[in-house]
């Protein structure tokens, strides 16, 4: 049994551990108690959007303790409760969410609040009755919440490692320029200013000397290139004795986006800034279709409104709406085996009856963009927590070393070589988007800002980036709807080169792999030579 721990409870009570997190009002916040049911067994409880999720840790016969996450999500096994802990602090494991503030024990709570040697506890935040947190909130209020917050965490870091000259940095970006930066994404500017002086005066010196720097490493990586054969591509082989330098300045440039990125998410969350989109809406669709009844074939038109939630049976298109049904009102559609353009619609009426309707559609597409259609707004509408289906764009591109066109939005619009849409579902966003690219001259960065803003252009959605791995110039890129991100876990990605002695990475492939709920999945996105010795 744990002892010491602030996130160990013993055996308190469900209801007990609920009301603690519901107190510290935070995603993220996590106790661990006894559990209730099973001898020898812990609860793991995590808050996210208002509710509690409570995991069972369970020991095996080696007392060797579990977490039953997420179905189909790969067991680990920790010796300590402390080790199981520090492992779920990683995102993407399984839970709703991950690990990140311990809720302490009431009576040790107690002791720090009596004591002067810690600054006071803030107050939870306000919640609504739908768990959403009060949209009435001014800016004001907004600012000064975000400055509590800021200045709260800093008291508890030791500065003392940093110059007085970055030490005064950080604390005045914290005591003032943070109100202000939220202050300007409110007004519409989401570019941070605050922040982006921050960074510049604790980068001077790193600025000046990479603007030093940077002319001789690229004559030396055209001498190289020169040297090579021109199509192999703009990554140079350094020697080994430069790939610390390499490692530490591609380390730099990830923290430098992280904290700019955590930043605006930060400042965004704080004052309601949605990135100045609006939600996608899909729009009302109409399909011409034929009833037959006793015979004869009646023309008519079936009208789709994904956002109300509700299908039309109208007897032409701008005829009235005789009749509609809810979405919760349509059971089932059944596709005809004989007839690939014909469809069951199953559905329930008002007198609680069930009526079987058949229409036959112009062709399958028109039938398949139909059923997506209505597979769409029932995920739209439905109670259930995860969705039934999801749909999966894949494409692949070989640039020939050349930088992309200004527009490429049409290639997200086509229909594909897969199970392809109609021109009707077209506009529906897809879930998941994994793009696969050869010979391709860009840093990770602009790729993924161009596709991340093509998308944002299209769907006006912000999808979330999954990963993205590149070998020289072959690189993959999964993005997925930002509502899917806690569904996605364990993800991992990897590169074969299959060059000159399988050692220069001009050909081979990159790989990744994701855990979506309980379901598995991968891409691969070859360049390989001519023929088929490498495939394997």
């Amino acid at each position: 049994m744990p002892s010491h721990q602030p996130w160990y409870h013993d055996n308190i009570t469900r209801s007990k551990a609920e009301d603690l997190l519901s107190k510290a009002a935070r995603d993220g916040s996590f106790l661990i108690r006894d559990s209730e049911s099973v001898q020898g067994a812990y609860a793991l409880c995590v808050l996210y959007q208002n509710c509690v999720y409570t995991y069972r840790i369970l020991p095996n016969e080696d007392k060797k303790l579990s977490v039953q996450a997420s179905e189909g999500v790969p067991i680990r096994f920790f010796t300590m409760l402390p080790e199981l802990v520090e492992a779920y602090h990683s995102p993407n494991m399984g839970l709703v969410t991950h690990l990140q503030y311990p809720v302490q024990r009431e009576e040790e709570v107690e002791e720090e609040q009596e004591s002067n040697n810690h600054p006071p506890q803030l107050p939870p935040r306000n919640f609504t009755a739908d768990g959403k947190e009060s949209e009435s909130k001014t800016s004001e209020q907004a600012s000064k919440s975000l400055l509590d917050t800021y200045l709260t965490r800093l008291q508890h870091i030791d500065l003392s490692t940093l110059s007085e000259e970055h030490q005064m940095a950080v604390q005045e970006y914290f005591t003032s320029s943070i109100c202000l930066d939220a202050e300007q994404v409110q007004n519409g500017n989401p570019n941070l200013p605050g922040l982006k002086k921050l960074i510049l005066a604790v980068c001077k010196n790193l600025n000046s000397e990479i603007s030093r720097i940077l002319p001789a490493l690229e004559v030396f990586h055209r001498a190289l290139d020169q040297q090579l054969s021109p199509g192999i591509g703009p990554k140079p082989i350094l020697a080994d004795s430069g790939q610390s330098m390499s490692s530490r300045l591609e380390q730099l440039t990830k923290l430098l986006y992280s904290i700019e990125d955590k930043a605006k998410s930060s400042v965004f969350e704080a004052v309601g800034y949605d990135g100045g989109h609006r939600k996608s809406l899909i729009p009302v669709v109409l399909f011409e279709v034929k009833q037959e009844s006793l015979g004869i074939s009646t023309k008519m038109v079936l009208k789709v409104d994904v956002e109300s939630g509700k299908i039309y049976f109208k007897k032409s298109k701008d005829g009235p709406e005789d009749k509609y049904f809810v979405h919760n009102k349509i059971l089932q559609l059944v596709k005809s085996q004989k007839m690939h353009a014909k469809l069951v619609i199953v559905v329930e009426t008002e007198k609680e009856k069930i009526l079987r309707k058949e229409f036959v559609f112009d062709d399958t597409k028109k039938r398949e963009g139909f059923c997506q259609l209505l597979q769409l707004m029932k995920n739209k509408h439905s109670e259930k927590p995860e969705p039934d289906m999801i749909t999966v764009f894949v494409g692949t591109w070989n640039m020939g070393n050349a930088s992309p066109p200004g527009d490429i939005n049409s290639w997200f619009h086509c229909k594909g070589l897969g199970k392809t849409r109609d021109d009707t579902a077209n506009h529906i966003p897809h879930d998941v988007y994994v793009i696969g690219t050869q010979e391709d001259p860009l840093g990770e960065r602009e790729w993924s800002d161009i596709v991340k803003n093509v998308l944002r252009k299209i769907t006006n959605i912000s999808f979330k980036q999954v990963a993205i791995h590149t070998l020289w110039n072959i690189r993959i890129i999964v993005l997925a709807k930002p509502e899917h991100e806690n569904r996605i876990s364990h993800v991992f990605s990897d590169s074969v080169k299959t060059g000159i002695a399988n050692t220069l990475g001009n050909k081979g492939a990159v790989g990744v792999s994701f855990m979506f709920n309980g379901t598995s999945f991968g891409f691969v996105n070859s360049h390989l030579t001519s023929g088929s010795e490498k495939k394997l």
